[in-house]
Formats: C-alpha cells, sequence, structure tokens
C-alpha cells in the first residue's frame, strides 16, 4: 500500500496554509495607499509513472511556484493636500532614500519637509526634472524635488494696456483761459531729508522769499501723491530755506512748484474743478511740450484773478506760460484708472490716466499721466489738438498709443538709478486701442500691465502631466520641477520592500523613466490618493475556497492515517 496520500495531504495543506495567509494579508492592507493585492500560483507535482504512459501518472501534491502581486489600478480618493498625488494608469513615483538607494511606489502621500524636498511618508525624497519659464525641463536627468526657492525676482514694467469705455455724453470744458506772468517751479536736485528747513532746486529763479508773492507759498511733492504747503524764508542761489521743516523726506526729482497761478480769464472756474494745463515748449529739443498737467483747483480768487492748486508740477524749466491754454470744469466729466506698475527692484509706482473732455468738440479728450503722483513725460503732442479722438462708432481713431517715461528727460544731473537702486527710467507703452466711447457710464474693463514686485512661494498646483507650478505672493505663478515617473516591462517581478515601496530586479527588468501623460505612462491627479486595490469579496470568497481545501486535504490525512493502521492491525 503507497503512502502518497499522505504527501499529498500534507503539501495541499502547507499551498492552502500559505493561500490564506496571502488573502489575511490583502485584507489586512485593504486600507493601505497604494497597496497591491497578491495571488498565489499553484502549480502540481509528479512523483512516478506506473507504467510507462502518461495515463497512469500519479501525482504527488501541490506546491507553492510564486506569489504574484496584481497592479490594476485602484479607486482614487480626494484629499485636502496638493501634494498628495495619484498616478491613474501605468507608471510609480520614483523616490530615493538618504543613502541613494531608488525606489518604487503608488503611494502617493508626499509632504514638504524641513529642507523644502517633497518626500514620501519614510522621508524618502520624490525625484522630477527641474523646469524652464515655459515648462520645459532643464536636465535629462530626474532629481531631488524640492520647494525651496527663495523669492522670485521683481520685472519692471514694460508694458501695460487698458481697455475702458468713456461716456460719449460728456461735454466740452469751459473754454481754455491763458495764464499772466511766469509761474514758477521745478525739481530737487537732491534728496531732502524730514525735519530739513532746506531744500535745493533746479532753478530758483521765479521763485520768492518775498512775503505775501505768489511764489513765496509752494507745494513740494511726498512721493506718493501728495503733497505739503510750505512758505520760503530766504533763497541763496538755487537752495531755498524754509519757514517750517519738512514733515517727510523726500527724493532727488520730486515736483516743487509755486501754489498760485495766475489767469486772464476767472469765467466758469470754481473750487474743486479739475484744470489742464499744458506747458508751452520751454523744455530743450522740443517745440511741442511733451509735459502736461492735471491739478485741482484748491480755492478761487476772483479779485486776484488767480487760483490756488493741489499738487505740485515738476516743470520743464523754472518757469513757463500755458501754451495750449487752461482748460478747468467739474471734476465728474472726468475719468480716472490706476494700476499699479513697477521698477525694477519691485517698487509699486501707479500708474494714474486720467482722460478730460478737450475743449473743441464733443467726443474729444486730453489723457493726462502721472506715476506715483508725478506728472509723466509723454510724447510730444499737440498742444492745441485733443490727445484722443474717437469716431462716430465710438471706435478710437487717434492717440492709440503712447510711451510714458516716469523720469523726465529734463532731469539734470541725469541718472540712471534711483537713490534706492532702482534703475531709472522707467518707460512703459501704454496701448490704448481697445478704448470705446458709447454713451454709458465711463468704466474700465481691464488695466494690465507686464511688471510684477518681488513675491515668496505661497501655494502650489499640480497638473495632469506632473508639472509643479508655484504661486508667489505678487500673485505671479511659476513652473518649479516636474514628477518623474518609471514603468517597467514585467512590474510583477519588482521586489515589495515594504512600506509600499518595490525595488527593480532582475525579473521586472530595467525601468523606463519619463513624465506622466507621455509615451504609456498615465497621468497624474492632485489632491488625490489612490487606494487598495484589494477586493473584500473576493477575498472573502477566496478565503472560503482555500478553507475548504485545506479541511479537504486534512480530510485525506485523516483517511489515509486509518487506512495504514487498520492495515498494521490487520497484520498478525
Amino acid at each position: 500500500m503507497s503512502a502518497n496520500a499522505l504527501f499529498t495531504a500534507v503539501s495541499g495543506l502547507n499551498a492552502n496554509q500559505t493561500y490564506l495567509g496571502v488573502i489575511g494579508n490583502n485584507i489586512a492592507n485593504s486600507n493601505t495607499i497604494g497597496f497591491k493585492s497578491s495571488n498565489p500560483i499553484f502549480e502540481n507535482l509528479v512523483s512516478q509513472t506506473l507504467s510507462g504512459t502518461s495515463s497512469s501518472q500519479e501525482g504527488l501534491g501541490t506546491n507553492l511556484y510564486s506569489i504574484q502581486q496584481q497592479f490594476g489600478q485602484g479607486a482614487l480618493q480626494t484629499t485636502s493636500n496638493p501634494l498628495d498625488m495619484a498616478v491613474d494608469g501605468n507608471g510609480f513615483f520614483i523616490v530615493k532614500a538618504p543613502n541613494g538607494t531608488q525606489y518604487y511606489t503608488r503611494n502617493g502621500q508626499f509632504s514638504e519637509n524641513n529642507n523644502g524636498n517633497i518626500v514620501d511618508p519614510t522621508g524618502n525624497i520624490v525625484q522630477g526634472y527641474a523646469l524652464n519659464s515655459s515648462g520645459v525641463a532643464t536636465s535629462g536627468s530626474p532629481q531631488n524635488i524640492s520647494l525651496n526657492t527663495g523669492a522670485i525676482a521683481p520685472q519692471a514694467t514694460t508694458t501695460a494696456t487698458l481697455t475702458a469705455n468713456l461716456n460719449s455724453t460728456i461735454s466740452p470744458q469751459t473754454t481754455p483761459t491763458t495764464t499772466t506772468g511766469t509761474f514758477a517751479g521745478g525739481y530737487l536736485t537732491s534728496s531732502a531729508a524730514a525735519g530739513s528747513t532746506t531744500i535745493t532746486v533746479n532753478s530758483a529763479t521765479n521763485f520768492s522769499a518775498t512775503s505775501g508773492n505768489a511764489a513765496n507759498s509752494i507745494l513740494i511733492g511726498n512721493g506718493d501723491g501728495t503733497n505739503n504747503l510750505y512758505t520760503i524764508k530766504s533763497i541763496t542761489g538755487n537752495t531755498i530755506t524754509l519757514n517750517q521743516p519738512l514733515s517727510s523726506s523726500i527724493l532727488q526729482n520730486t515736483a516743487v512748484s509755486q501754489n498760485t497761478l495766475g489767469l486772464t480769464s476767472m469765467s466758469g472756474i470754481s473750487q474743486g474743478d479739475s484744470i489742464q494745463i499744458n506747458a508751452n515748449g520751454t523744455a530743450a529739443s522740443s517745440t511741442v511740450d511733451p509735459y502736461q498737467f492735471l491739478n485741482t483747483v484748491a480755492s478761487v480768487s476772483t479779485t486776484a484773478s488767480t487760483v490756488n492748486l493741489s499738487n505740485a508740477m515738476p516743470l520743464p524749466s523754472a518757469g513757463f506760460t500755458a501754451g495750449g491754454g487752461v482748460i478747468a470744469g467739474p471734476s465728474s466729466d472726468y475719468y480716472s484708472t490706476t494700476i499699479n506698475t513697477y521698477d525694477s527692484l519691485g517698487n509699486a509706482l501707479p500708474l494714474n490716466v486720467t482722460f478730460a473732455p478737450s475743449f473743441s468738440t464733443a467726443g474729444n479728450w486730453n489723457v493726462y499721466y502721472s506715476f506715483n503722483g508725478t506728472a509723466a513725460q509723454r510724447q510730444s503732442l499737440s498742444a492745441t489738438a485733443p490727445d484722443v479722438t474717437f469716431n462716430s462708432n465710438g471706435q478710437i481713431t487717434s492717440g492709440a498709443s503712447q510711451t510714458l517715461t516716469d523720469a523726465p528727460t529734463y532731469v539734470s544731473p541725469s541718472t540712471t538709478t534711483l537713490p534706492d537702486g532702482a534703475t531709472e527710467p522707467l518707460n512703459v507703452a501704454l496701448n490704448l486701442t481697445n478704448l470705446t466711447q458709447y454713451a454709458a457710464t465711463s468704466a474700465t474693463t481691464s488695466f494690465i500691465q507686464d511688471g510684477y514686485s518681488t513675491g515668496t512661494l505661497t501655494s502650489f498646483t499640480v497638473d495632469k502631466s506632473g508639472r509643479i507650478s508655484g504661486l508667489f505672493s505678487n500673485g505671479q505663478t511659476k513652473y518649479l520641477y516636474q514628477v518623474a515617473l518609471a514603468n517597467f516591462i514585467a512590474p510583477t517581478g519588482l521586489v515589495s520592500e515594504g512600506n509600499s515601496l518595490y525595488s527593480q530586479s532582475y525579473s521586472s527588468g530595467q525601468p523606463a523613466i519619463g513624465t506622466a501623460q507621455t509615451g504609456n505612462f498615465g497621468y497624474i491627479t492632485d489632491s488625490a490618493l489612490e487606494q487598495s486595490n484589494v477586493n473584500i469579496s473576493t477575498q472573502f470568497t477566496n478565503m472560503i475556497i482555500a478553507q475548504n481545501a485545506y479541511v479537504a486535504n486534512s480530510k485525506v490525512l485523516t483517511t489515509e492515517n486509518a487506512m495504514l493502521t487498520s492495515l498494521e492491525q490487520a497484520i498478525p
């Protein structure tokens, strides 16, 4: 009598016991992120051929040939962590341990460590490609991904585009008047500190130290669009001594001008009106002056035929006469809009554009520009013609573009940098092509420019191709890295290292390295994790099958044992 049944039963018990262990491991990891379930592969054993033919082969039981992992896709679950990632389709994340060992994983539970690197739960650093500003990789080999980018450099404004509508029902302003006498003004040739009682200007010729003289009361800009009123105590050369100390520090090139403007006619001018003042061509190398100023009437003296102004004006010479006349009208007819422009160091310089009805015909406008409250230099325009005109359909027909400069060319000595180190001058090409003039309230649709201040990383996003984009505090977005993926010819040959990590082996083959949405790689979903692909229902079914097989093999064992015992008892 053969005892083969004992050996076959034992092999069945061992194989199915291992099967139950695999099922238990699958169930235990049913909530492990990126876990892939395993299936046992059984093979039969043949011990002998009884009669030399295949029909008389007797088996010797079973053997567990291998345990293979099933790399089918797991369900994706969204999270609130923007660094959580999941691969939908083929591919493994590549992570590198501190000792340089490279692993592969489907577990995208990533975070940022104290060095700014993106790491997995065990501290391995995620690998990827550094990107340039266009989102193109700058290196052919993956490297550690780091979010420690530092501050993004500022960019000076070079272009701006204004899209707006001007109300076509606004009527022309008051017929222009002209100035009387010489209006004194200029700019500071050197900075002055708060508390100082002296300032140095380009020319003090037309200012006066005589009390009660119109040129004795002066306005000095604060560099932020506001002004302070001072009176002159004495004048020595181009140095003016004030009766009171400066309330704040002022920079070189800041505007200074007398407070009072004399006019030949006061008709239609009221306190609070906006007043348009055009220079008369006294600037060097200019026959039609590129400087024009917009001010506000602070007060009116009809008996003296003068108005007091609210803002200092940086004049191209020590004094001027209004060449194109002075136009005044209610401020409600003027339309202003402002956007921040930026110098080379990222300082914000508010660019204000104000549209003022001209004195000619309805539908024509003058345009006034200022940087940080100081009138900007513009291209030369006619002092007697409107700056911007529209046709009967409300489309702009002239003045659609303008180049503005924040530091007028008349400033002497000329400088290439400001006291704070920023490059000077700032030149901005302003595009007004999108202006319209319809019978609707004046309003701005958009006002955009290409400059920005310095900024620090505040948040980031990951697109489907794995490109990580940083959002900075200055509103700019910058490509940082692209997550690298690996794929294998035979992923079932990978060696499990625990913690949802795998290492390559001879059986898996060499990894093919690439990025999501290229070749046969899948795509990446951010703020999501791939759940375990364990199917609990299947595992329970397999558990019943394994249990029944185990019990059946134990029955074979006990039956064979009973038969051997009966045989022993039958032998005398």
